[in-house]
């Protein structure tokens, strides 16, 4: 075997191959997971929404005997032909003359649309509220849905009535594990998009 002097230092064609296998490994490994992250994290501005508007919900009804409803708004039908995706919509003088009379506003502008509905159709109660965050935040072409649902209940917290999103008619989120509804609580609606 012949010992390569100086002069012919460098990589072999076998050894450039392999680097190139790990590269591509570590790039199948990290891809997915920094675009579920991206997807996560403007997730994050339902999570926050959603739980504000829940809390308005309490102090309106508290107030007015009633749930307060406003359709979707951002109108991202009339605006953005009906396409969701990762660009950021505006939060425009519509919108915010919707939820004028609960007195939320979103900062900035917004990756979801949101809508609260409270005795529309199908839904059976008149103490019950659902409100929804609409959007396509990892640009599959699927639309997900982010939902704070308030059931009506009995006195000793049986549900005997709830309101299904009043965009796309997205029913109650489910617990992944149990399979039991999500109550009272920001949670991901996954029955068309599972990202």
């Amino acid at each position: 075997m012949r010992m390569r002097s100086k002069s012919e230092a460098g990589f072999t064609l076998v050894e450039l191959m392999i680097v190139v296998g790990i590269i591509g490994l570590l790039s199948a490994i990290a891809i997915p997971n920094f675009l579920s992250y991206q997807a996560r994290s403007r997730r994050s501005e339902a999570y926050v929404n959603l739980a504000a508007v829940a809390r308005l919900q309490s102090a309106y009804h508290a107030e007015r005997g009633e749930f307060f409803e406003a359709g979707s708004w951002p109108n991202w039908v009339g605006l953005y032909g009906g396409d969701l995706s990762t660009r950021k919509m505006d939060w425009d003088a519509d919108s915010e003359a919707a939820f004028a009379d609960l007195g939320w506003r979103p900062e900035g502008r917004v990756f979801y649309a949101y809508d609260a509905n409270t005795g529309a159709t199908p839904c059976t109660c008149i103490n019950c509220f659902t409100v929804t965050a609409i959007g396509d935040v990892d640009d599959d072409d699927l639309e997900s849905a982010v939902m704070y649902v308030h059931p009506e209940t009995t006195p000793d917290g049986a549900v005997t009535g709830e309101c299904p999103s009043g965009m796309l008619g997205f029913g109650t989120p489910v617990d992944r594990e149990t399979g039991q509804p999500i109550y009272n609580a920001v949670a991901v609606q996954r029955s068309l998009d599972q990202y």
